[in-house]
């Protein structure tokens, strides 16, 4: 037909040089929105919804004297204690002051307002000021936070929040040793107190060189499969399966973490927004739209590469790992999810011009001859 114009990039060849750069700055500019408006997701997505993976291990050794009814245990990566009363008597935990910092029993969790405590425990670092507000000499003001006699807190007496590496780690970092032997919260039943105790001890981390080369060998097979002859569907294959390791990864957070459902759907929230985006990439590349497909491709392994397992890296150099799934199963959708939308990304960018399954240079979708406004169509998308 005259008048058509028909693309000078035929299959298996390069993406021309302008057309490289259009998507290298592309990539660039929504790396950098997401980066920007999902860093409060993303932030929240790591692993244990924003406890970070750490060396530190929290052990709980018990309460003395007992207290019928009343068990403690460390949660989100040894970020907080989660202390449950089934007993009918209330409890009360006791501040950094030994002020009243909160009441548990069958009337549910209780939180002083007016204690030095609650102002403090908001962050895992200790703050370096106390409004004025907050003091521990004045009368209680208890505000009613949960109906079960479940209270989730984070204690800075039992969590390493220190900023400096203890000196004896410094010494040898690679050896399992006690930082904190002891660390205690008192808990008053009535007239009488009882000590909840632990420790705290230096665990070293796995090696991250094992997880790095699967990330690398990961992104290499990706780049490989995308010169094969059936490239649209085995991309679509592995865009597939990133969505498959970030969702392991994604229930790991869940699972391990103790954060109300919005807080946790709202740190999932670039994680969700990958895997629709990703469903695009897929429908497009299977009915041979292979250039919209190539976009929607690049968009999604920004969402998952770097919105939903970067935050996470750290986790693979960790010991303790704040998810509710295995810590080696955790790192491997950590590293898969990586390596799988490092080479979704190469591909966008930098790989060979898409083409339909068994279509020659004049042969549409399907095997028939194809007009010339078609051929365009199945080159640009």
């Amino acid at each position: 037909m005259k008048g058509a114009t028909v693309s000078k990039v035929r299959p298996g060849h390069r993406l021309p040089g302008r057309t490289w750069l259009l998507r290298a700055v592309t990539a660039l500019l929504l790396a950098g929105a997401v980066e920007l408006l999902g860093a409060g997701p993303a932030a929240a997505h790591a692993v244990g919804g924003g406890a970070g993976a750490s060396n530190y291990r929290t052990v709980v050794q018990g309460i003395s004297p007992a207290i019928p009814g009343v068990q403690v245990r460390v949660v989100n990566g040894g970020n907080q204690l989660e202390l449950v009363n089934r007993g009918a008597q209330e409890v009360t935990v006791l501040g950094y002051q030994n002020e009243p910092y909160l009441r548990v029993g069958p009337g549910g969790v209780f939180e002083n307002e007016r204690s030095p405590s609650t102002f403090s425990n908001r962050s895992t670092a200790a703050p370096q000021q106390i409004p004025e507000g907050y003091n521990a000499s004045a009368e209680p003001q208890w505000r009613r936070i949960s109906s079960q006699p479940v209270a989730v807190f984070h204690d800075h007496r039992a969590h390493w929040s220190g900023q400096a590496t203890p000196a004896a780690v410094k010494q040898d970092p690679g050896k399992r040793q006690l930082v904190t032997p002891t660390w205690q919260v008192p808990i008053k039943v009535g007239d009488k107190t009882s000590i909840l105790s632990g420790s705290i001890e230096w665990v070293p981390g796995p090696s991250p060189w094992p997880w790095a080369a699967v990330v690398v060998a990961l992104a290499a097979l990706v780049l490989l499969v995308s010169r094969s002859g059936w490239q649209a569907k085995a991309l679509a294959g592995v865009i597939t399966l990133a969505v498959v390791t970030d969702a392991v990864h994604t229930v790991g957070v869940w699972t391990g973490s103790t954060l109300p459902v919005l807080t946790q759907l709202y740190g999932s929230a670039t994680s969700f927004a990958g895997w629709v985006v990703a469903a695009f990439a897929v429908h497009r590349l299977l009915t041979g739209r292979l250039e919209a497909g190539r976009t929607f491709m690049l968009l999604a392994a920004i969402f998952l590469a770097l919105a939903g397992a970067a935050p996470d890296v750290p986790a693979l150099a960790r010991s303790q790992v704040p998810s509710g799934l295995d810590p080696t199963l955790t790192r491997a959708a950590i590293s898969a999810t990586l390596g799988l939308g490092a080479g979704m990304l190469l591909v966008a960018l930098l790989g060979r011009q898409l083409r339909v399954p068994g279509a020659g240079a004049g042969q549409g979708v399907g095997g028939r001859r194809a007009s010339a406004p078609a051929r365009q169509d199945a080159r640009t998308g």
